[in-house]
């Protein structure tokens, strides 16, 4: 079985058209952030972005654990009970929330539209910290978080979001992370709906701590749950996304790790990302056999790295003389 895999797709639609045009396989599946941008226009992403951190900002110093969405509710029907200037932020806040719910469903059935023209296989979508809860918008029937499916005797199960809050995204709509520490316990959501599942196949947008999840100058971000599953259970294959910074493949007891970094061009405190990588995964029965790094550029589509994985050391099978990307970086020690 051959699956292509995509991450961090930040509203690159023609890039996802092409993909579904000029390539092949038995499975699509698509991790979150599929979109980047809740507004066409800069303007009102820039206006949306400082009215919803000035809220958070209130809320912070009132030490109100509410959303900015519940806030503005309680602003615009008790007026009286705020500033003036408070609610008219929130008159504000709500028009451009509105705005912005629609123009990212619209995104989510243009998505649709692509997959249901050009997709020749089965499409799954996990949203990620950028993206709407999927049960929202057109991708309802493709979405797997906190869902499964079951593929060619292979187990899918998926959890999406990531423990962030995303500057610009309708907060009340988006996928909720919930992991959280209290007391000195840990809760996680995630590790205890895939104890409950023990799928084969794992797919993340948030890595697990410890697996291709670390950022310059932070350091491993991952999640303490989803790590202490995999420290009891083996599935074949966790395929994550998040962190374009920590792009490669691992394979420990048995267990293939896979981040092909960012689909989608991204500016980031890090520097611009061009984007364009996927995976192609092979598996044999449960096994996976072989994991592409591969790209899409303007010149089309190339396969950068192939590595077996069919033993437990992973090994090179050849790089493209026209890789960015080493194989001494992509290829990580077990």
């Amino acid at each position: 079985m051959k699956i292509i895999y995509l991450t961090d797709i930040h509203d690159g639609l023609h890039g996802l058209k092409a993909i579904l045009q000029n390539t092949e396989a038995d499975l699509y599946l698509f991790s979150g952030d599929i979109i980047y941008k809740a507004f066409f226009s800069y303007d009102r992403i820039i206006d949306f972005c400082g009215v919803q951190e000035e809220l958070y900002y209130l809320l912070n110093e009132k030490k109100d654990d509410i959303t900015p969405y519940d806030f503005t509710t309680k602003a615009i029907r008790f007026p009286e009970k705020y500033d003036t200037a408070v609610v008219e932020k929130s008159h504000t806040y709500r028009h451009l929330y509105q705005i912005a719910a629609k123009t990212m469903k619209d995104k989510y059935e243009i998505i649709e539209k692509l997959i249901r023209k050009y997709a020749k296989s089965p499409v799954y979508c996990l949203p990620g910290n950028y993206d709407l809860d999927l049960q929202y918008t057109e991708l309802y029937e493709r979405d797997i978080h906190r869902k499964n499916f079951e593929f060619k005797g292979l187990k899918f199960s998926g959890y999406g979001g990531a423990p962030v809050w995303t500057s610009g995204i309708p907060e009340k709509l988006a996928v909720v992370f919930h992991e959280y520490t209290k007391h000195g316990q840990n809760y996680s959501e995630p590790e205890d709906f895939f104890r409950e599942e023990n799928p084969d196949i794992c797919v993340i947008h948030n890595p697990a701590y410890g697996f291709l999840d670390k950022i310059p100058g932070m350091g491993h971000i991952g999640s303490q749950g989803i790590r202490r599953y995999l420290d009891d259970y083996s599935p074949s294959l966790v395929v994550s996304g998040h962190v374009h910074e920590d792009q490669g493949v691992v394979k420990k007891r048995g267990t293939v790790y896979l981040n092909p970094s960012n689909f989608g061009a991204v500016d980031s405190v890090h520097g611009f990302q061009e984007g364009g990588y996927f995976a192609e995964v092979f598996i044999d029965g449960k096994t996976v056999v072989q994991t592409n790094l591969c790209q899409l550029t303007e010149a089309g589509l190339n396969q950068l790295i192939e590595v077996d994985c069919s033993e437990n050391q992973l090994k090179l099978i050849r790089q493209n003389p026209i890789s960015k990307v080493s194989s001494e970086d992509f290829i990580r020690e077990n």
